[in-house]
């Protein structure tokens, strides 16, 4: 029997290489949910995904609108009975000043990072406890653990979404539910758009390189059904996120270093 997966942000980045990963090496042994705001974008990887043998269906929402996610899982409870594993993903950042950012981008980022992604996780873990098992991950970001000038909300964002997934982790549990976190460091994707992010990904190569989103989605798949709790892309990013906590005042003049 095909395992139901949920990837949401599924058009383009890591939502996307998630569900490539999954469709190239199980073929039709998944049926893969996909969900994003943009149709075409979202149709597009659907075809990709199909070549694959790979069942699939989309679902068109915007993850910042309380409406659009209960639409989404309406919709979804009549289309599957269960849920086994969930890409919670969506997630968009501009990266400015504090003062320099407008009430709409700060409004945007809580409303997708923190908002959308709690609802999310709350109403597929309410789908798994029906069923007794299930495995929600969520895209956090080394931005979880660490605080980089000029990307202070998006900090606040990732800091909340993590410690939601770690409290979620202990009060679901009980019902054989599993709760990952995945903190990577700069990944090669549309995030780096000049209209949002304006980052040259040239200038961190000798600090922190951007890595190939491909190899975020391999770690994905590599730890997806299992009991771990955390993974950082790359691995050696856990050292920093560790560094940060023991000495909070060296490591954040460092980061600031590189923002």
């Amino acid at each position: 029997m095909s395992k139901n997966i949920l990837i949401t942000g599924a058009s383009s980045g890591i939502g996307k290489a998630v569900a490539l990963e999954f469709a190239k090496r199980d073929g039709s042994k998944n049926h893969l949910i996909l969900v994003a705001r943009n149709q075409a974008k979202l149709e597009k990887v659907a075809e990709e995904v199909k070549a694959f043998g790979t069942s699939v269906s989309t679902f068109t929402a915007d993850l910042g609108k309380t409406a659009d996610i209960a639409k989404l899982f309406t919709d979804l409870e009549k289309e599957v009975q269960s849920l086994d594993l969930v890409l919670n993903n969506a997630g968009l950042g501009y990266v400015k000043e504090a003062i320099a950012l407008s009430d709409d981008e700060v409004e945007q980022i809580i409303d997708v990072n923190v908002t959308g992604m709690i609802l999310v996780a709350k109403k597929a873990a309410a789908m798994m406890v029906e069923q007794g098992h299930g495995h929600i991950i969520f895209t956090s970001s080394l931005a979880g653990y660490v605080i980089l000038p000029t990307w202070s909300v998006y900090c606040a964002s990732k800091w909340g979404i993590t410690t939601f997934a770690n409290v979620l982790r202990q009060e679901v549990a009980k019902y054989g539910i599993k709760i990952t976190t995945v903190h990577p460091g700069p990944v090669q994707t549309e995030f780096w758009d000049p209209k949002k992010a304006n980052v040259d990904l040239k200038k961190t190569e000798g600090s922190m390189p951007a890595i190939p989103v491909e190899d975020v989605s391999k770690a994905i798949y590599d730890i997806a059904y299992t009991d771990i709790e955390r993974i950082f892309c790359p691995p050696k990013l856990k050292m920093a996120a560790e560094l940060f906590r023991l000495f909070p005042k060296y490591m954040a003049k460092m980061f600031a270093k590189l923002a």
